[in-house]
């Protein structure tokens, strides 16, 4: 049946940390490699919906999560000036995981490196697989640093620009620009930002995240040209002319940007790779398999979901391993195609606001409508996957 001893994973964000400390946990060896020399992890927030709280349920890890982060269990959408549109309350959670638990990037990377190192997995940093070799029975991958090992899987949760995912289908598929960008910053919340919450405007969007108590991340999300590279001393002023039209909390950041602003930009580059996610004995997850815009903040939950269900269904044994990774891929790709859907038709309507009558009648649609659009997703989001 191809018992799983040894696995490696490639890649050291959340989804390559939860495989690897999954497949840890129910006794495999596993060696993670990491390409940058350290764990300084770029970035500025993550909502963690109850579908990821629970995978970290699982792994041991929620109370310290829960205890760093921010909880909230509502999000709203005003307008550029903070007037209400529609206040939804998400259909997630239970008595023990909350709808949603915000917390920076760094905090929630940390955790998992520490529950991965107390699994046992071998963290190796400054590695990059340069080559890999199928051999029917194993798969030998050699390293940037001339070594060559042996392993019963290699596990690609390298990232959007993944060396896995080209070693299994080239460049048939890769991620695209989209046309739109997102800008953030992290900066102190106000007492009155109690949960995520987008403001809608003309040609853009801005909203905000809670992290904590004391922090919160501003967002902002526009059209970008597809080729476009800012100068990092520009940023300040761009997004202050990006800003222009938003009142409230969202006018007081635009105001104080300067120079010491640690303002993120980034192109959104969705991609959702057909199935099956694997060749022989080698296999995909997180942001090497999809990427989706932020709007259900779902990326690196998702990505958690892949390498806990990996780590299950490749050392299951009840059956030949191409079944079970078959088995994997079928799984995922369902719920990816579902939220990669959902969060694109998001970003494609909030973003074809044009117009002064544009935003009226999207006002309306939404005040309407958009409660009853996010519970759908809720519903299925929640019915989770353990």
């Amino acid at each position: 049946m191809n018992k799983i001893r040894r696995v490696l994973v490639v890649g050291g964000g959340v989804g390559g940390l939860t495989a690897a400390t999954a497949f840890a946990q129910r006794g495999a060896e596993v060696v993670l490699i990491e390409r940058r020399p350290a764990f300084d992890v770029p970035g500025v927030g993550l909502g963690q919906p109850a579908n990821a709280l629970r995978i970290y349920d699982a792994l041991g890890v929620l109370e310290p999560i829960l205890a760093t982060g921010f909880v909230y269990d509502h999000m709203c959408i005003f307008d550029s000036n903070r007037e209400l549109i529609a206040r939804h309350k998400f259909l997630l959670g239970d008595d023990r995981v909350p709808a949603v638990c915000a917390l920076s990037r760094l905090e929630l990377h940390n955790i998992l490196l520490a529950a991965a190192q107390r699994a046992g997995v071998e963290v190796r940093l400054g590695t990059m697989v340069q080559e890999m070799c199928d051999e029917g029975e194993r798969v030998v991958a050699e390293f940037s640093d001339s070594r060559a090992e042996s392993f019963d899987l290699i596990a690609g949760f390298d990232g959007i620009r993944s060396a896995t995912r080209a070693y299994l289908v080239g460049t048939a598929f890769v991620p695209r620009p989209s046309g739109y960008g997102a800008w953030r910053l992290q900066v102190p919340r106000p007492d009155y930002v109690q949960a995520m919450e987008f403001l809608q405007g003309i040609g853009s969007k801005a909203g905000a995240m809670p992290l904590s108590n004391d922090l919160m991340y501003l967002f902002h999300i526009r059209p970008e040209a597809p080729d476009a590279v800012f100068a990092r001393e520009d940023y300040p002023r761009l997004l202050r002319e990006r800003l222009a039209q938003y009142g409230s909390y969202v006018a007081e950041i635009s105001a104080s940007l300067d120079a010491s602003s640690d303002i993120v930009y980034s192109p959104i580059e969705p991609m959702l790779l057909p199935w099956p996610w694997f060749r022989g004995r080698v296999v995909i997850g997180g942001d090497a398999a999809h990427v989706f815009p932020p709007h259900l903040t779902q990326g690196a939950a998702i990505a958690a979901e892949d390498g806990y269900v990996l780590a299950a269904e490749a050392l299951a044994d009840d059956m030949p391993l191409e079944h079970r990774l078959m088995r994997y891929s079928r799984k995922r790709y369902a719920r990816s195609a579902f939220v990669y859907a959902f969060a694109r038709q998001w970003m494609d309507d909030e973003q074809s606001v044009r117009t002064a009558r544009d935003l009226a009648e999207a006002k309306a649609e939404m005040a309407q409508n958009a409660s009853a659009r996010i519970a759908a997703s809720d519903r299925i989001l929640n019915a989770g996957i353990l």
